[in-house]
């Protein structure tokens, strides 16, 4: 398996591909979804990063790339299946680093529950399920968004609960994220997006840790195609470092980019 992915030809191998294409579904977060789903027979390629970087002492960083699928089944429902590899640094602390290697696979559905605009709010629910030997996991997920004019807003509320078949041991998270996207133009928008996260030993109690998380998100796109990058700095979180900041769950910084082409 190859360590690294040039980034700058995945760029450009998919811009060649995209060039004959229609549309691209337009994305203008990375963390938070929005309700609205691919049209029905649509089908979408996207690669996502994932870094986590920073720990209170030494040198951490955690990569996590992902390929993903999506298919619109219907105008409302949107399904996805996303492999996930897992690659972590770490020195001078009590962190183990690991190899790039496949960590687990995922089948995700999204579903919007009305017509854009129908509501004061659009919303739509997500659940994913993922599967990788050790770990299986599962994560319901609400979505609301609402577009005005040139602004879009998201929520999202969410948990995923992860146990071991091996071990029986449960552990699960919360999470509520929150984004606020500007359109400058049909090709770009600029926004802000922020996540409180909290890590529990058992299910959605015995909480071992939280972190807040905020930061810019700008989204490039095309009739065909779109990369959406965001970093979120830990801004709190308990238990608290002499940083105060949680950095024994969570990193000091958070990023992704995605990157996404109509098939």
């Amino acid at each position: 398996m190859l360590r690294y992915i040039n980034l700058f030809f995945v760029l450009g191998f998919l811009f060649v591909v995209g060039i004959n294409n229609s549309r691209a579904d337009q994305k203008q977060f990375a963390r938070s979804y929005t309700a609205y789903t691919l049209p029905a027979n649509a089908l979408e390629f996207e690669f996502w990063q994932r870094g986590n970087i920073g720990k209170e002492n030494g040198y951490f960083y955690q990569w996590k790339p992902r390929f993903e699928i999506e298919y619109g089944v219907t105008d409302r429902l949107t399904a996805s299946m996303y492999f996930n590899l897992e690659e972590t640094k770490s020195s001078e602390n009590n962190f183990e680093s690991e190899p790039l290697s496949f960590s687990t696979t995922s089948v995700e559905l999204r579903y919007r529950l009305s017509n854009p605009n129908q509501y004061w709010i659009d919303p739509a629910l997500y659940f994913e399920l993922s599967y990788g030997g050790s770990e299986i996991s599962y994560e319901p997920k609400l979505i609301l968004s609402k577009r005005m004019g040139e602004f879009i807003s998201v929520l999202n509320i969410s948990s995923e609960i992860e146990r071991n078949p091996m071990t029986s041991e449960t552990v699960s998270d919360f999470e509520i994220g929150a984004g606020l996207a500007y359109e400058l133009n049909k090709n770009v928008s600029i926004g802000i997006e922020l996540s409180n996260h909290r890590n529990f030993s058992s299910i959605l109690s015995n909480e071992t840790g939280s972190a807040t998380f905020i930061g810019p998100t700008i989204s490039f796109k095309t009739d065909r195609l779109y990369l959406v990058m965001n970093l979120m700095p830990q801004v709190s979180g308990s238990p608290a470092a002499s940083s105060g900041l949680d950095l024994i769950g969570h990193e000091k910084y958070e990023f992704r980019t995605i990157l996404g082409i109509e098939l």
